[in-house]
């Protein structure tokens, strides 16, 4: 990524990038400052409002996650987008919001492909393990590349000591 940056400093997604991995090391700050970057080279640029609120919510600052997750629900946005402020909601207490932005993906999912992870985390959020990890397992059916974060995003310790989600893994080669 370094190199990337390098080669193109001017990238708002390779910008914005940098700071995933930051997230995953707690390094919040770091990566907020990685996605306040990357809004400076492109104010409009959703990603980096989504990663803004992934950072909140890893950070356990779920009512922060909220209003970057509105901002990067612009027109054409993927589902996903939808599904992360659907956890946050749910994570922040505002369970009726939760369940209208699920009601929202599956409507979606008439027009569009949305992957089942999308109402998965919604889910978990709600902390409905049954249907979580029903839709997780369709995630993995479709081949979602969200289910590559599994093993470390901190969303999903509710769901580590069932015997599902531990299947999951070893599905997925992540048991290691």
């Amino acid at each position: 990524m370094n190199r990337a940056n390098e080669l193109d400093p001017l990238s708002a997604g390779i910008t914005n990038d940098m700071g995933l991995p930051l997230t995953f090391q707690a390094k919040y700050e770091a990566a907020k400052e990685q996605s306040g970057k990357a809004l400076e080279l492109d104010p409009n640029f959703y990603l980096a409002h989504w990663a803004l609120g992934w950072s909140d919510i890893e950070a356990g600052e779920f009512s922060a996650a909220i209003p970057e997750f509105e901002k990067a629900r612009v027109t054409d946005s993927p589902p996903f987008v939808a599904g992360w402020l659907g956890y946050a909601y749910a994570a922040a207490g505002e369970r009726g919001k939760a369940q209208a932005t699920i009601a929202e993906l599956n409507q979606m999912s008439s027009r569009t492909f949305v992957s089942p992870f999308c109402t998965a985390i919604v889910y978990v959020g709600i902390g409905d393990r049954e249907r979580a990890l029903n839709g997780l397992e369709k995630a993995y059916e479709a081949r979602s590349q969200w289910l590559t974060f599994l093993k470390v995003d901190r969303v999903f310790d509710p769901l580590r000591s069932d015997p599902r989600f531990i299947e999951l893994l070893k599905k997925l080669g992540l048991d290691k």
